[in-house]
Order: structure tokens, then sequence, then C-alpha cells
């Protein structure tokens, strides 16, 4: 094994996006497995093994700024849509639940507020803004 660890000395590895291009791999490759006797088979086959050589060309690199630099700004745009999924997943929690989730028309903070007062006025804990729904 001191082999493998002489040989990554100096190369990047694994972080988010690679993480992503080989779940992202993996999925390709099931529907290709899947629609295997149909056209769209071959140009499955050719995507996947687009994005895993670009995985190990990642995970081998030895130019750890660029993969840095490349990795922020998968995160820049991954972060909102993971963010709005869990924002998703806590309103879909509280649906039957004693209280509701709103988000701040100022700042999208969300709050709970109790279920069944009618019309309150909420105040956000964070910006101070306060606007009027009916609960």
């Amino acid at each position: 094994m001191n082999w493998l660890r002489r040989f990554m000395y100096g190369r990047y590895g694994n972080d988010q996006l690679s993480t992503f291009l080989f779940v992202l791999y993996v999925a390709i490759f099931v529907f290709e497995m899947i629609f295997k006797r149909t056209p769209a088979a071959p140009i499955l086959m050719v995507v996947s093994y687009v994005i895993i050589f670009f995985y190990f060309f990642r995970c081998f690199s030895r130019n750890i700024y660029k993969r840095q630099a490349e990795n922020r700004k998968f995160l820049a745009m991954w972060n909102p849509v993971k963010n709005y999924f869990k924002y998703l997943g806590r309103k879909w929690q509280e649906r039957k639940g004693v209280n509701k989730l709103y988000r701040c028309p100022k700042c999208h903070q969300t709050i709970r507020v109790p279920k069944g007062r009618g019309k309150i006025a909420i105040t956000c804990p964070k910006c101070r803004f306060e606007f009027i729904k009916k609960t």
C-alpha cells in the first residue's frame, strides 16, 4: 500500500466535484444497461466514458490550484440547488406538524411559525423585516 501512497503524493485526489462526476457516471451507466438495445446506448456509453475520464483526470492531476478552482465553481452552482431541496425536505416534513414554514421576502431566511393562528405579523429574526401571513 505504500506504493499507492507514494504515487498519489502531490496529486489532487477526490473532492465534491469528483464525487458528483462518479455518481453521474454510475447513473448514466445504469441507464445505458437499461437501454442496451436502443440507439441511445452508444451515445450514453460515450458520455459515460468522457465523464469517467474527466473523473480520473481530476483525481490524478498535479495541478491542484486549477482543480480547487473547478471545485469552487461547482460548489457555487451546486449549493443553491442542494439548499433548495433541503428546504423542500424540511417543508415536506413539517406539512402535517404544528408549525408552518415561511421564507422572509427580504433575506430568504426560513421562519417557523405556529399553525392555526389566523393572520399574524411575522418578524424575521435575521433581518428584522416584518410581513403578514395567514397561518
